[in-house]
């Protein structure tokens, strides 16, 4: 007999990674028995959903931060700490469909985890799947964003190190905001109305243990592609493909000035545009560097299945991006960042490129050498498809979830649940 499983997600349309996992994921449940039922917020451009009546108001944090003062601050932050009205509809909606399980993606700033406060008092056993950073560093991505520089600073709870920093776009009154965010959850003990936190990367998996977080209660779960994406065309038009936001964090600059330096090599840039870089990108734009705009569906598969190969230069600790596994699915090897989670992803030479972040000189080797080596790009993209299909497939990650959900259901009514050995390890 099925579950029947609410999915909370702060965007209930196909955009970025944690909305494409949280529609994959509920296509896979759906076709396994379960019943699932989404909780987001008010968008135009979410896709129909029986409970839209009770999704929670749209709020526009940049509209908000454009209007920079105290007052705003304090809107802002108490939007953001927590929400009196998501958990009253979240309540509402609990009403109407029952679930056994609650499953969140990514609610920060818009839903907030007011939302656990219901589900735990209800005694609802909560899975939470972490698609960033935001639960152990206050700018979500381990950034400076002023200087692009890694930072770790704030370690297990100094997040006071966020404003002397000023890492949240290079202000002070964001740094502070941010810092203060995590300070109340922290003292709000969110983490442990969580039964679970599954990390899709060892990588998030080992932060979050040196920063606090029970090892029993963190699971690594590496993304997974769905069925119906693994597919060989046996095109090579001969470009290099960027898809995905951007953004200056996914290494947006460093790869314009690699593509300048490579005129040879033909790059594609598909996404939708940071707010940030709308009026800088026509001049960063190279003659053999094309901007496309947002593609989705079979628009971008079109532009996958005839790359040679994907780059994703990302400056920031990418988790598990599903670009990558987007890219080997299709048969493409791809050039990536030697940082954060995409080191497990990619062996050098073999599934694909590693270079280090931000050094333009390593990525216009790489791109160069995808243009010179067809052949071998095309093998390493055979090897990177077998390895998604053995370790990212539909069936691995449904059956690690599942055993996931049977126990923290088995153990819902306490508070810290421990999970086994198996399951939290990965």
């Amino acid at each position: 007999m099925g579950l029947r499983v609410l999915q909370v997600n702060t965007y209930h349309f196909r955009g970025g990674g944690d909305s494409s996992y949280t529609f994959n994921l509920a296509d896979m449940l759906r076709a396994r028995g379960h019943q699932v039922a989404f909780f987001a917020m008010r968008d135009e451009r979410n896709l129909p959903d029986p409970n839209e009546d009770l999704f929670v108001d749209n709020i526009d944090f940049r509209d908000l931060n454009s209007r920079k003062g105290v007052a705003t601050g304090v809107t802002v932050l108490r939007r953001a700490v927590y929400s009196s009205e998501a958990r009253r509809r979240f309540a509402r909606l609990l009403d109407r469909f029952q679930p056994e399980i609650v499953h969140l993606q990514n609610i920060h700033g818009h839903i907030t985890p007011s939302v656990l406060f219901e589900a735990r008092q209800r005694s609802l056993p909560v899975v939470w799947t972490l698609h960033d950073y935001k639960m152990i560093c206050p700018n979500t991505h381990f950034l400076v964003d002023r200087t692009g520089e890694i930072c770790e600073a704030c370690g297990r709870s100094r997040y006071y190190q966020a404003v002397l920093r000023r890492c949240k776009k290079g202000s002070l009154l964001a740094s502070a905001m941010a810092a203060m965010e995590a300070y109340a959850h922290r003292l709000m003990r969110v983490r442990s109305r969580v039964n679970a936190f599954l990390a899709p990367s060892a990588f998030l998996r080992a932060r979050l243990i040196e920063r606090g977080f029970p090892t029993e209660r963190v699971v690594h779960l590496p993304h997974f592609v769905p069925p119906g994406m693994f597919r060989d065309s046996g095109l090579d038009d001969g470009y290099v493909l960027f898809f995905g936001k951007l953004r200056p964090i996914k290494g947006i600059a460093p790869l314009l000035q690699a593509a300048a330096l490579a005129p040879e090599v033909p790059l594609i840039l598909a996404g939708r545009l940071a707010e940030s870089l709308v009026h800088d990108l026509p001049g960063m734009l190279s003659p053999n560097v094309q901007y496309v705009g947002m593609k989705d569906g079979q628009e971008l598969a079109h532009l996958v299945d005839r790359a040679r190969a994907v780059v994703v230069p990302s400056l920031c600790y990418e988790n598990q991006p599903l670009s990558v596994l987007e890219a080997f699915a299709a048969g493409k090897p791809v050039i990536v960042s030697d940082v954060g989670g995409m080191t497990e992803l990619v062996t050098h030479e073999e599934r694909g490129l590693l270079v280090p972040r931000g050094d333009v000189s390593a990525l216009t080797a790489g791109l160069r050498w995808m243009m010179a080596h067809p052949a071998d790009a095309r093998e390493m993209g055979r090897i990177a498809q077998r390895y998604a299909m053995e370790n990212h497939s539909a069936d691995a990650h449904y059956e690690k979830l599942k055993r996931v959900y049977e126990q923290v259901g088995a153990a819902a009514t306490d508070a810290s649940p421990v999970l086994d050995q198996a399951a939290g390890q990965g």
